[in-house]
């Protein structure tokens, strides 16, 4: 039977150093409904928009690890940890998805900040 640490060094892993995070948590996400009028006609949209700042995508195939090699394209389950190298909060905003994640700092920072990533690649 594996524990717990063999399990996590038994899956792919990267890290990421200093790490340029702009985007900034939205205050959440509102659905809305709009009846527009034109003429004899009416039409109704709907949708969902975000409230607030603009969170910064990443996607794995734009980021080098530590040792110089790019990461792959998509990882299987990925959990991104980040860590603040200037002690402003940095954090992942939503779910990983195989492909890209996104990244936010704290809004009272006011300037970017600089975060090393550890990409875990969790598999089924």
């Amino acid at each position: 039977m594996m524990n717990g640490l063999d399990r996590v060094l038994n899956r792919r892993m990267w890290f990421v150093p200093d790490v340029n995070v702009w985007g900034l948590p939205g205050s959440g996400e509102i659905e809305f409904l709009m009846l527009e009028e034109r003429g004899s006609s009416d039409n109704l949209f709907f949708g969902t928009t975000c409230i607030g700042g603009a969170t910064q995508t990443v996607r794995f195939d734009q980021l080098t690890d530590h040792r110089g090699n790019l990461l792959p394209s998509t990882l299987s389950a990925p959990k991104v940890l980040p860590r603040s190298k200037d002690g402003t909060p940095v954090f992942v905003v939503g779910k990983e998805s195989a492909r890209s994640f996104k990244l936010a700092h704290a809004p009272d920072a006011g300037t970017p900040a600089t975060a090393d990533l550890l990409i875990v690649e969790m598999g089924d």
